[in-house]
């Protein structure tokens, strides 16, 4: 790795001399390297590069083919890093190796003028790759020739990546003074400068980010957090997140496009915003708790209805603690068993999770809340809570009035229907029931007029009645009343009258004879003197 920081540092500079490149292969070949693995079969010691394989891992190698491996990448096998060094003057290397078969050899001739020569050998599943040239002085210099293209090779992809990434790459001595950039850093401070400075400018004099106080140089991998950039005549700022690396004596700074993340975080800082906006102004509490059942959001309107203090619930108390701060405060259901009441929290909880819970919540005051548990993702539960106590008290206003309004329909002695603008029969009165309905029959058989009719029909002699009943029910003439009078099949004598009420209702009234003749005015009675 020291050879490669030195290259990194070489490049920077932007010198390609060639005597530096020969001192980097001359610190390749002083380089002191670990001794091979011991294995049942070894390399003698060879002045050529030769290796040894079980599979993948290196047994064994040569002074000289330890050399030429020694730069190989991080995380690479000691394999691939000799068939990357090797390939330029044997492009097939690899697939001569993966076809090779037991104890089997075979030579390559390399495709340059050089005359270098491969010879792959498989013994007893070891695989020995050596190379081999004319003369021992000619072999050294075309070993050192594969140095130097490997070196190559790895210069240029260096130059290549730190030309064309679009992160900023820049290097800072101890005292934060730059000494390297690439090209997207040089980029930035281009435009940063002002136009009339921009010709004559050959380094930039300044830090991009001034506000980064630059790490000791021995300290460890440090994120520098996230800074914005201002360019002069743009009003967007370019955000970065920065990495700082301490690396001999200097520091190499990482500076990564954050503009998407920051406009996602104010997107969803916005939108949150909105929603504590719209849900202040809600008459329904909501009280969202997060995976770990703490208070994550709440409104005003909760505050409203429950009367917990602002304080308690800004420490995002948990579930529990709320239920019991709402039991205590008699803003929750007494329950008659009270050792099943935490039990009763738990079910409420469970309930919520698979979004099924809602409950009329009846307080001691009189106030009446309908609780609603809902999931939301990653573990979260919304409860609303509404305050439903007017639409209670009136539907128990309706229902008191329809209720009173049945009782008094069932004390009057005639038999009544209503049906409504459909002809569907709307309510009844006892009387009606009796008259009409047998004790055999389910009770309201009859579900609109013209089943009614039927019933009437077979009950009654035959009368012109009722196909005027059926024709009031179609014309729905208000000012019109349809009456006569009917004899039931077990004699019963009934005064029938149709008439239309408010609403487009019909209303049909059985009228006993005997009721109409007692109600009729007496003759007065006689004086006696």
């Amino acid at each position: 790795m020291l050879l490669t920081n030195e290259l990194i540092r070489f490049f920077a500079a932007g010198s390609f001399a060639l005597i530096g490149l020969f001192a980097a292969v001359q610190a390749i070949r002083s380089y002191s390297f670990p001794a091979p693995r011991q294995s049942v079969k070894t390399l003698p010691d060879l002045q050529t590069p030769a290796f040894l394989f079980d599979q993948d891992t290196l047994v064994d190698a040569s002074p000289s083919g330890a050399a030429l491996i020694a730069n190989s990448q991080a995380g690479q096998s000691d394999r691939d890093a000799v068939i990357a060094v090797l390939s330029r003057q044997f492009p097939n290397l690899r697939e001569k190796i993966l076809s090779l078969g037991t104890d089997c050899s075979v030579a390559l001739a390399g495709t340059g003028d050089a005359g270098l020569g491969l010879t792959l050998s498989d013994r007893q599943g070891l695989l020995r790759i050596s190379l081999n040239a004319p003369g021992v002085e000619a072999a050294t210099r075309h070993y050192e020739d594969l140095e130097r293209e490997s070196l190559l090779d790895e210069l240029n992809m260096l130059r290549l990546i730190t030309r064309d990434t679009p992160q900023l790459i820049w290097t800072e001595d101890a005292q934060g003074h730059l000494i390297w950039a690439n090209a997207a850093y040089l980029s930035y401070a281009d435009r940063q400068m002002p136009d009339d400075d921009r010709s004559g400018r050959v380094w930039p004099g300044e830090r991009l980010f001034a506000d980064i106080p630059p790490p000791l140089p021995n300290a460890p991998r440090t994120f520098g957090g996230r800074h914005a950039l201002q360019l002069p005549g743009e009003r967007a700022e370019h955000w970065f997140d920065i990495t700082a690396v301490p690396q001999d004596g200097s520091v190499i700074y990482f500076a990564i496009d954050a503009n998407a993340a920051v406009r996602a975080e104010r997107a969803q800082q916005e939108f949150q915003q909105t929603l504590a906006k719209t849900f202040a102004q809600l008459s329904t509490g909501l009280a969202i708790f997060n995976r770990k059942r703490q208070l994550a959001m709440f409104n005003p309107a909760l505050l409203d209805m429950t009367g917990l203090a602002f304080g308690f619930m800004s420490t995002r108390p948990t579930i529990d603690m709320v239920l019991h701060r709402l039991r205590e405060t008699r803003k929750l259901p007494e329950p008659k068993n009270y050792n099943t009441w935490k039990e009763q929290f738990s079910a409420l909880e469970a309930a919520a999770k698979k979004g099924t819970y809602s409950e009329l919540w009846e307080m001691p005051d009189g106030q009446t809340y309908r609780v609603t548990g809902r999931p939301h993702p990653d573990g979260a539960l919304a409860f609303l809570f509404e305050d439903i106590t007017a639409e209670v008290s009136l539907t128990r206003h309706f229902r008191a009035e329809i209720e009173t309004g049945q009782s008094v329909m069932n004390a009057l002695p005639d038999a009544i229907a209503v049906f409504s603008p459909s002809n569907t029969l709307v309510m009844t009165n006892a009387a009606y029931d009796e008259i009409w309905q047998r004790d055999d029959e389910p009770q309201m058989l009859v579900h609109d007029l013209r089943s009614a009719l039927r019933i009437w029909k077979a009950r009654c002699g035959p009368s012109s009645l009722w196909q005027d009943v059926e024709n009031f029910g179609q014309m729905r003439r208000d000012s019109h009343i349809v009456s006569d009078g009917l004899i039931m099949t077990n004699g019963r004598r009934l005064d029938c009258a149709v008439q239309a009420i408010t609403g487009g209702m019909t209303l049909v009234r059985f009228t006993p004879a005997m009721a109409r003749l007692e109600s009729s005015p007496q003759p007065p009675r006689q004086a006696y003197g």
